[in-house]
């Protein structure tokens, strides 16, 4: 227990956040100075220094200026401290149950909390000390929640929340909830974009920025905005790091939308950040102006699916990464690299390169052959779009339309069936209900009945989906045939290919195994699969469109 001592020198200590909500003049920081000040003179306590925390939390107590009080404490500085009122101290009545009552009392520390009148001289057991503890503890829960639902209320609305602009815009002066285009910034971002959609992977994008000195996020934020942190770190100013260049691809507000919700603090008490799932964003599209269009997006966001392995010494990029197939195992296939020659030599196929003939065959294809191959099909097909925008695009839809027709007929047929024997069920289970409530059948046979009709009721409502979804797809062949059209005649004029222009235009590339000829040689078959539109048949685009001695598509000669 303590004792009264001849001679306290007082820590006077004051906190305000956001927690606290409207506080008034009578909370502010530099109201609580006084009023500790001046109960300090009139007691005569020697005031050793005030600590001040202004905009942290009462929920934990790692605060910058209450760590110094504690140090001044533990060195013997202190032996005294004055708070306006417990909620001042904190909002955690654990943390501060253990400070008052169990640290303070083992350095002889005296605590006053001038508002509820608790001094510890006078003993610690005062009934009032920790109910208003747990009350300011859950004050600080409700005040965390209604914050909480505000913010997804106001991001529901589209409204960005940030404490800062993300890199290549700037809030709104007339809105700060608005975002618009910082063109300076915006310039690196859309490199950033065009860069990666070439190819070019973290590793070497990085190296590329720094070599042009341009400021990363942070040192560029700092040059515009040099009293906004009161500290004095500043990292290396065109320091690029992988994980900055990953944000910046993955953000989709350069799309012009609103996300929030994409990163949550783990606990109450625990406010380290972890990321969240997709489905738990809000996701507002179209709120301001976009930094990158759609297509580049797209283009992007598939590159980063792609397994992506980059190295500065190497000249030549992968661009086919992550389409190439194989046609039995459906594997991506594995790209070889010939390190004295600095370059690509091929593809086989990683299943059977593992595991051997039991699994798969080689499927192997060089990387000249599949370059030029794929070069050519773009070129040809960009060509005749051009030559023949309508002709070509009604052949797509004809060529889409009637391999469909027997699948959507199908998935009709079955769709009706399901949607009948859906009917029938809610018609039984009503049944049975009726019968268990009028006491026909027992509570046992009900449940053993109900369980099997509601799985397959369960079951079949998933197959409708899906069977909607297929027709759905279906329906979209006109404008998919008319997005690609666009799309494809934008090459006619290329001279070799690129990751951009791979992931604009190819979903995949199905390699089959070889084969052998009457005549002695090989072939072999591979099937590009176009974005929007699918695989495109040489022979039957041959019969609707003339071509000029068309290179057969579907078969490659190899060495």
């Amino acid at each position: 227990m303590l004792t009264k001592q001849d001679k306290y020198t007082a820590a006077l200590y004051c906190r305000l956040s956001q927690d606290d909500g409207q506080v008034g003049e009578s909370g502010s920081i530099q109201t609580q100075k006084a009023l500790l000040t001046s109960y300090a003179k009139a007691n005569g306590y020697e005031i050793y220094d005030c600590f001040s925390d202004d905009g942290f939390s009462g929920t934990n107590f790692e605060r910058p200026e209450f760590k110094r009080m504690i140090k001044a404490i533990d060195s013997g500085k202190v032996n005294m401290v004055i708070v306006k009122d417990l909620s001042r101290f904190g909002r955690e009545y654990a943390q501060m149950g253990l400070y008052i009552e169990h640290y303070f009392e083992e350095k002889s520390v005296r605590f006053i909390a001038i508002g509820e009148n608790i001094d510890t001289i006078n003993g610690v057991d005062n009934i009032l000390m920790p109910i208003t503890n747990v009350i300011n503890s859950m004050y600080a829960r409700d005040c965390s929640r209604k914050t909480k639902v505000a913010h997804r209320t106001r991001a529901m609305e589209g409204k960005y929340l940030g404490n800062h602009a993300p890199f290549g815009y700037l809030k709104d002066p007339n809105d700060r909830h608005h975002l618009v285009v910082d063109p300076e910034a915006a310039e690196i971002v859309k490199n950033i974009f065009k860069m990666f959609s070439e190819g070019i992977g973290y590793v070497r994008m990085t190296k590329i920025l720094r070599e042009r000195n341009i400021l990363n996020p942070q040192a560029y934020f700092n040059r515009n905005n040099p009293d906004f942190y009161k500290s004095d770190y500043w990292r290396q100013p065109f320091d690029w790091h992988a994980t900055s260049i990953r944000s910046i691809i993955s953000n989709p507000v350069y799309l012009g939308h609103i996300v929030f919700g994409r990163t949550k603090t783990k606990g109450f008490y625990d406010k380290t950040r972890v990321k969240t799932g997709e489905e738990d964003w809000i996701l507002v599209e179209n709120m301001h102006e976009p930094i990158v269009t759609q297509k580049t997006w797209d283009t992007v966001q598939k590159l980063m699916q792609s397994k992506r392995r980059e190295t500065i010494a190497k000249e030549e990029i992968q661009y086919f990464a992550g389409l190439v197939k194989c046609s039995d195992c459906g594997s991506s296939l594995n790209v070889s690299y010939d390190k004295r020659k600095g370059k690509y030599t091929g593809f086989s196929c990683w299943v059977y390169k593992n595991y051997g003939k039991q699994r798969c065959s080689s499927h192997a294809i060089g990387w000249k052959t599949l370059n030029q191959l794929v070069l050519e099909d773009i070129q040809r097909n960009a060509q005749i779009a051009k030559k023949a925008s309508q002709k070509y695009m009604d052949t797509l839809i004809a060529m889409k339309t009637e391999k469909q027709k027997k699948e959507v007929s199908k998935y009709r047929r079955e769709l009706t069936a399901t949607e009948k024997r859906l009917g029938e069920l809610e018609k039984i289970l009503n049944k049975l209900y009726e019968d268990n409530a009028l006491g026909k059948i027992s509570d046992e046979r009900y449940i053993t009945m109900s369980n099997g009709y509601e799985n397959e009721q369960a079951e079949l409502k998933e197959k409708s989906k899906y069977l909607l979804s297929e027709i759905e797809k279906a329906d979209e062949i006109f404008t998919n045939a008319e997005n690609f059209v666009k799309l494809i005649e934008c090459y006619t004029d290329i001279k070799e290919l690129n990751a951009k222009i791979l992931n604009e235009l190819i979903d995949r590339i199905v390699v089959h195994e070889k084969t052998e000829n009457t005549d002695g040689s090989k072939s072999q078959r591979v099937d590009i699969y176009y974005k929007f539109i699918g695989y495109i048949s040489l022979s039957e685009m041959k019969q609707a469109v003339k071509l000029e001695k068309p290179a057969d598509a579907e078969t490659k000669r190899t060495a």
